[in-house]
């Protein structure tokens, strides 16, 4: 079997036609990439760094032409500099200033047609304290006391306002497509019932994706200090259009703030619009999106002369709670997508192996029983990355010896979470190890990891976790999704597939994919050497059970 028929394959299911798929689902929308779709924010062959983000992200912003379309679960507040007076003190300034200040020169800019944003609801009206150089480990975290504290919400509708304004002059101020919209994923008994920030863990909108003008930057980031300095993430820029894929992008939040609330200061207005028909409405209009009625399924076989020009295909995917109408929607879900992907790639006539890397492991019982089945053919093996004890990002906060002496329930379950979070890694370590694959830990002084995504390689009989030929990578996750319990039960959730066609020109695209994976085993370490305690607490188990539904 050649790779173009591989990657046919795994197209095929990836779009619909495998057996995740439930009778009624469609095949989801596919686009064909050409290499000059592909960009690369960090200018050369390096993964991109936190900072490359923040920096490629602001300029793109502040140069905008034409629309500028953020959709993320919150935005940094900055430290509380006003904006369009922000100093470049080092005492004060932080990286969310420089990113507040590039809205706001985009809204000043009377060519801009469109500026979006959609976030999540709770998490976007959460209290939570300005941002400093000495905090800014911790940015958005719930105030605690502090006599300064804003929201993510009216930050950015305050930085939005010299566009707001101008667009209201030109009476387009009930346009749907521009201004600040709120998604809430859960119904307002459920958030009247849970103070924030715990209206949160019932689920958020969580999808991750970045648009200006003609270009699209899809990663799992957020859009705050940590993201823009020393959280790990990965980041895919779409250039030129992206073969259909950043107008497809622009449109799926067109919709999705059709159904949220658009914010104008009044926090009283969130909810109001919470009922079945709106969802249903939603649902039809996604249906529409993600599913094209016209396109042909790829057929397995080829004809030797049909070389096609492109280098990949791209499925973008979506993941709706099932609670939001009490049952799936009509369309291949995220989820489906990605376990019809693996289950073909397993059963292919190559030696597959996959490696996949998730901020939170939380593997669900039927995704890690597909992992351990490429260790069970000869040749392959699945790897699995995600935070260890040191860049996990749960550690307690520092206290005083007087908050100490007066340590409460909350306090302790904080202080658990850390156990708790490796007793899942050692639970997913004993069935990948042995299977023959591996678990690592990445282990980075002074960061935290949140990089997630899966790579699925051909002919790989090393057995080593490195990818050491790029040309081997078939297919790439890359979005949003943690591949845990939440991402699949409670959270909104988009990803995007790429499928890679054997094309000489892919192989610079595959190499920088590649370096996603390579560069965080670079700090990663093999759990097997690690050691893990076995007399778990009480509560430690009780905080576990906890994480395996929430995490």
């Amino acid at each position: 079997m050649t790779r173009r028929q591989i990657a046919r394959q795994l197209v095929r299911a990836a779009c619909g036609g495998g057996c995740s798929s439930s009778p009624q689902s469609h095949s989801l929308r596919r686009f064909a990439l050409h290499d000059h779709h592909f960009g690369n924010i960090s200018g050369g062959n390096l993964s991109a760094t936190p900072s490359d983000f923040h920096s490629y992200l602001c300029r793109k912003i502040r140069h905008a032409q034409e629309r500028v379309i953020l959709a993320s679960l919150y935005i940094g507040v900055g430290s509380g500099i006003q904006v369009g007076d922000i100093s470049t003190s080092k005492d004060h300034y932080c990286k969310e200033d420089e990113f507040l200040q590039s809205l706001h020169f985009a809204a000043s800019n009377e060519k801009i047609q469109q500026m979006q944003i959609i976030l999540d609801a709770n998490r976007a009206m959460r209290k939570v304290s300005f941002t400093n150089k000495r905090n800014a480990g911790q940015s958005h975290d719930s105030n605690q006391g502090s006599s300064m504290s804003t929201n993510s919400a009216d930050t950015v509708l305050s930085t939005l306002q010299p566009f707001l304004e101008r667009i209201g002059r030109d009476d387009l101020s009930n346009d749907s497509s521009n201004g600040l919209f709120l998604f809430p994923v859960n119904d307002q008994r459920l958030c009247t019932i849970l103070p924030s920030p715990l209206d949160e863990v019932a689920g958020v909108f969580h999808i991750k994706a970045y648009l200006v003008d003609d270009e699209l930057i899809l990663s799992g980031a957020n859009l705050s200090e940590e993201y823009f300095s020393n959280r790990l993430d990965r980041y895919m820029l779409l250039t030129d259009g992206g073969g259909g894929q950043v107008d497809f992008y622009a449109e799926l939040c067109d919709e999705l703030c059709s159904y949220a609330i658009k914010y104008d200061g009044q926090s009283s207005l969130l909810f109001t619009q919470n009922n079945r028909t709106r969802k249903q409405q939603l649902e039809s209009s996604l249906t529409r999106l993600f599913v094209d009625e016209s396109q042909t399924m790829l057929p397995d076989s080829c004809n030797k002369y049909d070389v096609p020009d492109h280098v990949a295909y791209a499925i973008p995917t979506f993941q709706m709670p099932t609670s939001f109408l009490g049952r799936p929607f009509q369309f291949q879900s995220d989820t489906d997508a990605c376990r019809d992907l693996l289950l073909a790639a397993v059963e292919s006539e190559q030696n597959m192996s996959v490696r996949l890397s998730s901020a939170y492991l939380n593997l669900t019982p039927r995704l890690r029983s597909l992992l351990t089945l490429f260790g069970n053919k000869r040749g392959g093996a699945p790897y699995v990355l995600t935070a260890g004890a040191m860049s996990h990002g749960f550690a307690p906060k520092k206290q005083t010896q007087s908050q100490r002496n007066t340590v409460g329930i909350v306090d302790r379950i904080k202080s658990s979470i850390p156990e708790a979070f490796l007793t899942l890694v050692k639970e997913a370590s004993q069935s990948i190890i042995a299977c023959g694959g591996k678990v690592l830990l990445y282990e980075r002084p002074g960061w935290t990891f949140h990089a997630k995504g899966v790579w699925i390689t051909a002919k790989d009989t090393t057995r080593r976790e490195l990818i050491h030929d790029p040309t081997t990578i078939v297919s790439t996750i890359i979005g949003s999704g943690n591949y845990g319990a939440r991402s699949e039960d409670l959270d909104v959730e988009s990803n995007c597939i790429i499928v890679f066609n054997e094309q000489s020109k892919t192989e610079p695209i595959q190499q920088s994919v590649a370096n996603d994976w390579n560069n965080m085993c670079k700090h990663s370490a093999v759990s097997g050497d690690l050691d893990f305690r076995d007399d778990v607490d009480k509560l430690t188990t009780i905080v576990v059970q906890f994480m395996r539904k929430f995490l």
